[in-house]
């Protein structure tokens, strides 16, 4: 079952209203057509409905603006404070009629994000003590979760794709001890991490195996995982799975005879490699999407990443009198790609590495291009201080306008992730599998990537 926004009861219907949307020139443009880096480069901001753009001029700071649209996806009762509540309702009755409907339509297609109910365990000390609050919570409900799904299948082997420091491995092997867990990840490191966990707490290596291993849909990995089960059926499962692994593990549950059940939550989207002639089982999976014709940009996938409601609220920072070094940032980010794209100068994209910001770096633009420069091994001389000044002055009225960019980019975010939910939703429906279910598992606000895609085999199939 694939729990459906509330006006929809057929997934077909969803299905086609859903791609529509994602696949109009606004979205497509606002979720990688025009980064938001590029956008002084390519005049995003123009590109946008023009009553739209002079509805966002005519308000002095941006702060209330982006507030105003982070809570237009958002249950408003949640958020509201006197601060933010002061001029919202200007804001909402001046808003263009057809910005209005957008953000309707944009709300009425994502997944529902309420989490369901379901069972939770008590994790003892000796498991939160290395987690943070967030891991904890989702933990706690995962591990119940597949416990309460073996018990029920009568399954006593437990497959952990991705299996990372061993949180939800090693919770699974302490809490229930009839399970016998696999662990399985490609970093060496993450697997020392996680033996050393379990040692700690007293978990035999009969009740929990580490393999180190890549996963790539390999037939040596599943190999592996059959000389492990001995013939006693598994369910195979994934805590916030990055990228490709999500669907590598689609592909595993579909082809191994061992593998009776299948629960992964999916993350880090923006790993996941768009469908190619040199990459033909990327994204889209389905069959149902790709007839859509539907195509997602290495930047669109990033999109699905964001969390809107674990932002720093622009409009307390207003209240406040507090600088947003965040919208900053991103203005000088896209003057700087301006400047190099002005200039000529052409940086590969391996060749960009990631540098911290640090405070001393934003008290203006051209100590924020320097750092980039310098890490970027551009030269002083290819562009002067004198440029750079330039460049700030012209732009310096620019912050709002990228801020609102960046947001409406945000905004996309639940579409986006809803799409590729959707995928492999019918992925594992034409296989034909007896049960197929997406549904949010994890109180959103405490972790926002909490949408389960759980399959079963039919008896006959398994």
């Amino acid at each position: 079952m694939l729990v459906l926004p509330n006006r929809y009861t057929d997934p077909k219907k969803y299905t086609n209203d859903l791609c529509e949307f994602i696949s109009t020139p606004l979205i497509q443009q606002i979720t990688g057509g025009i980064h938001v880096n590029d956008s002084l480069i390519y005049e995003a901001w123009e590109s946008l409905p023009q009553d739209w753009t002079r509805y966002w001029s005519s308000w002095t700071d941006h702060r209330h603006l982006q507030q105003d649209l982070l809570d237009s996806i958002e249950d408003r009762a949640e958020f509201m404070t006197t601060e933010s509540d002061e001029g919202h309702g200007e804001l909402l009755h001046s808003r263009p009629e057809a910005l209005v409907s957008w953000l309707q339509k944009l709300n009425s297609l994502a997944l529902p994000r309420g989490e369901r109910e379901g069972p939770s365990a008590e994790l003892p000390d000796a498991l939160t003590r290395r987690m943070k609050t967030k891991k904890v919570a989702e933990i706690s409900k995962a591990a119940a979760y597949v416990h309460d799904i073996c018990q029920r299948k009568g399954i006593t082997r437990v497959v952990d794709m991705g299996s990372g420091q061993g949180y939800l491995s090693v919770s699974l092997a302490y809490l229930f001890p009839q399970l016998k867990i696999l662990a399985i990840d490609g970093s060496d490191s993450q697997i020392v991490g996680s033996q050393e966990f379990a040692t700690s707490i007293g978990i035999p290596e009969s009740r929990l195996v580490h393999l180190v291993h890549w996963i790539d849909g390999s037939s040596n990995l599943a190999q592996r995982i059959e000389d492990w089960a001995d013939g006693q059926k598994c369910m195979l499962v994934g805590l916030h799975a990055c990228g490709n692994l999500s669907d590598h593990m689609l592909r595993y549950f579909t082809s191994m005879s061992c593998i009776e059940t299948l629960g992964v939550i999916g993350c880090c989207y923006n790993h996941i490699i768009p469908r190619s002639p040199s990459y033909p089982e990327g994204f889209p999976t389905s069959s149902t999407l790709r007839k859509h014709n539907l195509t997602l940009s290495a930047t669109a996938l990033m999109t699905a990443c964001q969390a809107p409601s674990n932002w720093e609220r622009p409009d307390v920072q207003l209240a406040t009198k507090g600088n947003s070094i965040f919208s900053r940032r991103r203005l000088y980010r896209a003057i700087l790609e301006k400047a190099l794209f002005d200039k000529g100068i052409k940086v590969a994209a391996e060749q960009r590495p990631a540098w911290g910001i640090r405070k001393s770096d934003m008290t203006d633009f051209t100590h924020f291009a320097h750092r980039a420069m310098d890490c970027l091994g551009i030269s002083r001389a290819e562009i002067t201080t004198e440029d750079l000044k330039k460049y700030e002055e012209k732009y310096r009225n620019y912050e709002g306008r990228i801020a609102i960019l960046w947001t409406l980019s945000v905004l996309c975010c639940k579409v986006v992730e809803s799409v590729i939910a959707l995928d492999r939703y019918w992925y594992l429906e034409e296989q034909g599998l007896e049960q197929v279910e997406v549904f949010p598992i994890f109180d959103a606000k405490v972790s926002p990537r909490n949408l389960i895609v759980v399959a079963q085999k039919n008896k006959a199939r398994s």
